[in-house]
């Protein structure tokens, strides 16, 4: 497949992020939510995992580390979502994470783009961001948590493209890791939540999360190969673009405020994708 066809379905996996993310921030419970989305990759590790081998052994030390790092991302990203608007709070996590995953994989592993494609990366980033830009005038907590949140995204995508490489086995690696995070949220939220969960996980809005959480674990078993054929950061960036989704979804649906201004960030996310793809 060429890296044009890559960047393209990896920018349809975009919108299926996108999707599970505005759900998650209109739901009544974050937190089973979130939990019901993550059953999803539990089933997914049950089938997979018989079916497949084992991920080689240099593929552990990044596999378990994303697994902690995840529950950092889930922490954080709930708490965006307390504090601020899925236009504001998604764009600014989503948009920081490609610089910082550049970043990562030029000072760890010498992985360098090409400048058309460090241009892309660099527009996709500010185009993402500016469709978040309210929040500054508007909420710094929810900007403080955004921020967290991108930088447990970066270290996921960096973590998952040298795990991965190192696997020899895509779905296998991807199975584990699903078990290895998804496990532990599920158990927390279960506990925490323990007087609502038989009456939530009997509701119409937990099958609704089950459903999205299987667009989420291929999404991401999707990047996941991508970052097999592309470098860590193209694929970083090209998955991004569904903040951009989730910020024009905020202001037209939700009717969150700066509209006309996510649109021409959504213009500016645009340009960065043709960059990627000259690149």
């Amino acid at each position: 497949m060429s890296d044009a066809a890559i960047i393209l379905v990896l920018l349809l996996t975009a919108i299926v992020h996108a999707t599970w993310n505005a759900a998650l921030k209109s739901g009544a419970d974050r937190v089973l939510d979130m939990a019901a989305i993550r059953v999803s990759g539990i089933i997914f590790a049950a089938v997979l995992i018989p079916l497949t081998p084992l991920p080689a052994a240099e593929a552990w030390p990044p596999l378990l580390a994303s697994a902690v790092v995840y529950m950092g991302y889930y922490t954080f990203l709930i708490a965006s979502y307390r504090h601020g608007d899925l236009s504001q709070v998604y764009p600014i996590a989503r948009g920081s994470a490609p610089l910082m995953a550049a970043l990562a994989a030029f000072l760890f592993i010498g992985e360098t783009p090409t400048l058309a494609g460090l241009a892309g990366i660099v527009a996709i980033s500010v185009g993402v961001i500016a469709a978040g830009t309210g929040a500054f005038r508007q909420n710094i907590v929810a900007i403080l948590f955004a921020g967290i949140t991108g930088f447990t995204i970066a270290a996921n995508a960096f973590l998952g493209g040298i795990g991965v490489r190192d696997a020899g086995t895509v779905l296998g690696y991807s199975a584990w890791l699903e078990l290895l995070t998804c496990v532990p949220y599920v158990a927390f939220a279960v506990t925490s939540r323990r007087s609502h969960v038989i009456a939530y996980a009997s509701s119409r809005v937990a099958r609704r999360n089950l459903i999205l959480g299987f667009g989420s674990v291929f999404s991401f078993l999707i990047a996941l190969w991508a970052m097999t054929q592309l470098p860590i950061a193209t694929v970083t960036a090209a998955r991004e673009t569904s903040a951009v989704f989730a910020a024009l979804a905020g202001a037209l649906l939700m009717k969150e405020p700066f509209a006309g201004r996510r649109i021409a960030a959504a213009l500016l996310v645009a340009l960065g994708v043709t960059l990627l793809v000259i690149g």
